[in-house]
């Protein structure tokens, strides 16, 4: 099966498809192949370096498991949400982390991505998700070689632009008591409620 100066890659691999189908249990095969793959991380950086053409700068597909609250196959078509934790005092942050936790697990439908100002690392660990860093608006005050004349509220909008970006993430939420909607439209990405 030569690929002749006429056949196209499309064609080349729909006849390829054709032959693979007709192997007995090539189908089954092809599964236990698939969900090996994308189980491996090497593998799934692999493929989307390969396939994922970057051309706009924001950045490949980033896989990201729903942590250690989610198991199971079909994780990666659930939406990535970031969630902002920044300005939450300390003492609240384990009790936001148990609120998220809680949400993840009746609605299965979403892969948190949270943002601290702090260091929460520790009890952010311990569920599995990711999280990225900002600067603080006292950081940002204290140091003058941070500082631009823009102020620390624009450089957060840009860190948080970014960070939804490279995730291409649904949704960027604030998450605290005094966002309600936030509760409201992550129980929205679950499954509907009679």
């Amino acid at each position: 099966m030569a690929q002749g100066k006429g056949m196209s890659a499309e064609r080349l691999a729909l006849a390829v498809v054709r032959r693979a189908r007709r192997v007995p249990k090539a189908e089954e095969a092809a599964l236990k192949v698939a969900t090996a793959l994308r189980g491996n991380q090497l593998a799934r950086t692999a493929v989307s370096r390969a396939f994922d053409m970057d051309l706009e700068g924001i950045g490949g597909t980033v896989f990201l498991d729903g942590g250690t609250l989610l198991a199971g196959q079909g994780l990666d078509n659930v939406p990535v949400v970031i969630l902002s934790l920044v300005g939450t005092p300390d003492d609240l942050v384990p009790e936001r982390l148990e609120e998220i936790g809680q949400e993840q697990l009746l609605t299965a439908g979403f892969r948190p991505v949270l943002v601290v100002d702090g260091d929460h690392f520790g009890a952010i660990r311990r569920y599995g998700w990711p999280v990225e860093l900002v600067l603080s608006e006292a950081q940002w005050d204290a140091d003058e070689s941070l500082r631009d004349e823009a102020g620390w509220e624009a450089y957060l909008v840009r860190r948080l632009q970014e960070i939804r970006r490279n995730y291409r993430a649904a949704a960027l939420l604030e998450f605290g008591p005094e966002h309600p909607w936030t509760l409201t439209y992550l129980r929205s990405l679950g499954p509907a409620t009679p």
